[in-house]
């Protein structure tokens, strides 16, 4: 039997052989040449979130529903760019950039040039995480384009809310051309170009979590990953009869915002510190905050790091934080103990999760609960320790506490870069399906709109491959590629 299409997949090719007379689907934007696609899902970070930039391991799952890239070669040297959503009817949205913008005299650009120009026209500057992705690969792979393409991104899920969507842009973006190009890279590779054009090009200090998530994701599967700087180390098997859904708290969220950026510098603070104090007494620099235990964190090193520094005080004494994708400014002042405090405990806490998560497979039902505790573990920490935190999410957080195991909800947590965004929610399936609604109706009445739910699972890029389009006597023909 073959495996039903994902939901995004059926409706491209809906739209795309709806006759050239109808407006409404993709006669005008592609030709009768082939079209490659690439289909990414969208993750729900189960456990990690943050600590990723500082060597964490990681537990992801891979959610129904994502985006959709396609590809068409062109004739000219232009990048024709259009990002579409599927549901409800919306007006797509359009832009162009010259393959030439990317060149500087008879060489490709700088990233800062290129993020200037992706960034230059405000209302287009969401086409850096596509053109961002191409002038990456350009780069670190010495690829050369003697023509433009043109590019439809088909999204089934919200942007900026915390479900990895622009690391599906990426990935969809770079497996595309991975396949009709014939480069052969890896997911590896291809996630760690995808987090390269985020942090370059978008501007973004994100880690490499969301793009190895939904780049290496299976589906029905947790991914373990280890972000040092990236390996995928295997997958967990969920406990029977047990799931995990996403509640969008409708709070906007951004890596690029503030708030995170803020984060992470307290965290590369806190590891600088740490690096001066271990080379006083001899032992080599960590090269992550998360090669040390939260024992021996709290033992030597936490009573010697500050609650905050201003920055031109930290500058002056240890003249960077060694981190290439943030800047310290030397008049804000930067929490740094508990941005340091954190992901030594998350990497901790999610090797626990996972190891709860295999007892219970093995039929031991109370590893389900401790999974479920270290899950708010985690959001506390966020709350406390990182201030990532907002009202909205901790509602979420605590409608689900206050149902708990004994109604089959175990834990609930902040995903992601936080400040909002989307709560990951851990129970037994017939729990999920009745209490999420009535949490989501409970909490429209605080916020005035019915949130999102985040359900079921897909495949990741790899797993899911690419398609190709030839147009024949008989329409539109998928090829497995």
């Amino acid at each position: 039997m073959n495996p039903v299409l994902p939901f995004e997949v059926s409706e491209f090719e809906n739209l795309l052989r709806k006759p050239n007379s109808d407006p409404t689907g993709f006669a005008g934007f592609f030709n009768s040449g082939e079209i490659w696609v690439a289909r990414v899902p969208a993750r729900l970070d189960v456990m990690g979130g943050i600590a990723d930039y500082s060597g964490a391991n990681v537990s992801e799952a891979v959610l129904g529903h994502g985006m959709l890239m396609a590809i068409q070669a062109r004739t000219d040297r232009t990048l024709r760019i259009r990002s579409a959503q599927t549901g409800p009817r919306s007006l797509p949205v359009e832009t162009r950039i010259p393959l030439d913008y990317f060149a500087s005299g008879d060489a490709l650009g700088s990233y800062s040039q290129v993020r200037e120009v992706c960034h230059a026209n405000p209302i287009a500057s969401w086409a850096a995480y596509i053109g961002g992705s191409i002038f990456t690969l350009l780069k670190e792979e010495n690829v050369e384009l003697p023509y433009g393409f043109s590019f439809l991104l088909l999204s089934a899920v919200p942007m900026n809310v915390g479900i990895g969507s622009s690391a599906a842009v990426e990935i969809g973006t770079l497996s595309c051309l991975n396949a009709y190009l014939g480069l052969r890279l890896d997911g590896s590779r291809i996630a760690r170009l995808g987090q390269m054009a985020e942090n370059h090009v978008v501007g973004a200090p994100c880690g490499i979590m969301d793009q190895i998530a939904v780049t290496s994701g299976r589906r029905e599967k947790l991914t373990h990953i280890l972000c040092r700087p990236g390996a995928v180390m295997g997958e967990v098997e969920i406990p029977p009869g047990t799931g995990f859904v996403g509640i969008n708290s409708m709070v906007r969220h951004s890596v690029a915002g503030n708030a995170y950026g803020n984060v992470r510098i307290g965290a590369f603070m806190g590891k600088k510190m740490i690096n001066e104090i271990r080379a006083k007494t001899g032992r080599a620099s960590l090269n992550y905050l998360t090669e040390i235990s939260t024992e021996e964190f709290q033992a030597q090193y936490e009573k010697e790091i500050p609650e905050t520094v201003l920055g031109s005080d930290f500058l002056a004494q240890y003249k960077t934080h060694d981190d290439p994708v943030t800047t310290v400014q030397p008049d804000a002042t930067y929490r740094v103990v508990g941005p340091t405090r954190h992901p030594i405990g998350e990497n901790e806490r999610v090797l626990q999760f996972i190891a709860a998560l295999k007892a219970a497979r093995a039929g031991d039902q109370a590893a389900l609960i401790t999974a479920g505790q270290l899950m708010y573990g985690a959001h506390d920490s966020y709350r406390d320790n990182c201030r990532l935190s907002v009202p909205e999410v901790n509602f979420l957080v605590e409608a689900v506490r206050k149902r708990g195991p004994e109604n089959g909800l175990f834990g609930a947590k902040i995903t992601g870069g936080g400040t909002g965004g989307t709560v990951a929610v851990f129970g037994n399936i017939a729990a999920l399906k009745q209490h999420i609604p009535q949490i989501a109706t409970e909490y429209s009445r605080r916020v005035g709109e019915m949130p999102d739910i985040f359900e079921g699972t897909s495949p990741g890029a790899i797993e899911f491959g690419a398609k190709r389009y030839a147009f024949g006597a008989n329409g539109w023909k998928r090829f497995d590629v």
